[in-house]
C-alpha cells in the first residue's frame, strides 16, 4: 500500500501539546539519571544522558569483527533464544559475551578468535560444526536455530559488506534519510534469506549501529498517546503498516523515531519517580 497516511488527523495544537509533554519527560528523566539517590539501572543512566541530554545515537563498530558480533547479538534477541543464552553468560548477553557463548556451546574455540569474525570465516567455522553435528537447520531447537541463523546471516552479511564498511555505511545513511516505505523495502529485503530472522530483528540491528529511523514505535506511543493516535486498534495493522506509521509520529512531532521510542521505554520504567 503506497503513500499510508494514519496520521492526517492530528491538528498542529494536539501535536505540540504532545511535543512539550516529551520535552518534560526527557527533562525530568535527565535530572533522574544525575541523582544518585535513584535507584536506575547503570545501563539505563547511561543511555540517558547519552540519548536525551546530548542527543546522540548508538555509536556504529569500527571493526568488522565488532560488526559482526552485534549483528548476530541482534539476531538472537529472540525472547526465548535471548533466555538460553542469558543462563550460559550469566545475563542478557552483549556483542562482547557472544564469542564465549557459542564457544561454550558448540565447544569450539574458533569463535574466541577475533580473526574469525568476518562473514567468511564464520560461515566455515559454522559450516564444520554442521558438517559434525547434522543439526536439522529448520528445526526451533536453539542449538539449531543459531547454526542457520549464523549461516544464513553470515552470507548476507558477506553481501552486504562486498565494498567495504565504509560503502555499506554510506548506504545505511542514504535508505535511514528516505522514506518509510524505502526503509521497511530494504529491511524485508536483508532479512529474507536469513531463517528465523524477520524485520523486528534487522531493524534492532540497524538501530544499534547508528540508524535512527530503523524503529517502529506506535506500540509505546499509543500507551501513553492512545487520543491522539487515533486508530482503534493498531493491531489491524499490518507489519509494513505498523512501520510507515511509527515514520509519521515521529515525523509529526519532531524526533527521531529512535528517540522518541527511547524516550517512551525510559518514561514507561522511572516516570513512578
Amino acid at each position: 500500500m503506497a503513500n499510508l497516511k494514519f496520521t492526517q488527523h492530528m491538528n498542529h495544537k494536539e501535536i505540540n501539546v504532545v511535543h512539550s509533554k516529551l520535552m518534560m519527560m526527557r527533562k525530568k528523566l535527565i535530572t533522574l539519571a544525575h541523582d544518585q539517590n535513584i535507584q536506575m539501572d547503570k545501563l539505563d543512566r547511561k543511555c540517558i544522558i547519552s540519548f536525551f541530554q546530548h542527543w546522540e545515537i548508538p555509536q556504529r563498530p569500527k571493526d568488522i569483527n565488532k560488526l559482526m558480533k552485534t549483528f548476530f547479538t541482534c539476531c538472537f534477541t529472540y525472547a526465548p533464544l535471548r533466555k538460553y543464552l542469558s543462563s550460559i553468560s550469566g545475563s542478557i548477553p552483549t556483542p562482547s559475551m557472544l564469542p564465549k557463548c557459542l564457544a561454550e556451546i558448540y565447544s569450539e574455540e574458533k569463535f574466541l578468535n577475533d580473526q574469525n569474525w568476518t562473514p567468511s570465516r564464520l560461515y566455515k567455522v559454522a559450516s564444520r560444526i554442521q558438517q559434525k553435528e547434522q543439526f536439522d537447520l529448520k528445526s526451533n531447537k536453539f542449538n539449531s536455530r543459531i547454526i542457520a541463523v549464523i549461516l544464513g546471516g553470515s552470507q548476507e552479511m558477506e553481501k552486504r559488506l562486498e565494498f567495504g564498511m565504509d560503502k555499506f555505511y554510506i548506504e545505511l545513511d542514504r535508505i535511514n534519510n528516505s522514506t518509510g516505505e524505502e526503509i521497511w523495502k530494504y529491511v524485508s529485503e536483508f532479512q529474507k534469506n536469513i531463517y528465523n530472522v524477520g524485520t523486528a530483528l534487522i531493524c534492532d540491528f540497524l538501530k544499534d549501529i547508528g540508524c535512527d529511523r530503523f524503529v517502529k514505535i506506535d506500540h509505546h506511543f499509543k500507551k501513553e498517546f492512545p487520543s491522539l493516535l487515533g486508530l482503534n486498534d493498531c493491531k489491524q495493522l499490518n507489519a509494513k503498516e505498523h512501520f510507515i506509521l511509527s515514520q509519521e509520529i515521529s515525523n509529526k512531532i519532531r524526533m527521531s523515531p529512535f528517540h522518541l521510542d527511547h524516550l517512551l521505554y525510559q518514561w514507561g520504567r522511572y516516570k513512578k519517580y
